[in-house]
């Protein structure tokens, strides 16, 4: 019996934090999300949505937000395409960014 300690979807939640970035730094092409650091990831009961935390204090390029949200929404369907090549899940949740802004 597995433990009770975390969730499923706590465990997955972790999995997809480390895939997202690895997507992100080493697939994704667009110049507006290069730099950027997945903070954190919170995953639905129901594993059908994901909230991405991302932080861009990390980056040493000087990149709007706005563009990188647009980096970011445009890049979307590619990494929920790579989420489910990479990892054997039975639905791959739909995945909504949020950027951590810090002033």
């Amino acid at each position: 019996m597995p433990s009770q300690d975390f969730k499923r979807s706590d465990r997955i939640a972790d999995l997809l934090k480390v895939e997202i970035s690895k997507v992100l730094s080493q697939e994704v092409k667009d110049p507006r999300v290069q730099g950027i650091t997945v903070l954190n990831v919170m995953l639905t009961p129901d594993m059908k949505k994901a909230d991405i935390l991302i932080s861009q204090s990390n980056s040493f390029n000087e990149v709007n937000l706005d563009e990188v949200k647009q980096g970011l929404e445009k890049a979307k369907g590619f990494i929920r395409k790579k989420l489910s090549q990479n990892l054997n899940l039975r639905r791959t949740p739909e995945i909504f960014f949020k950027i951590e802004e810090f002033f």
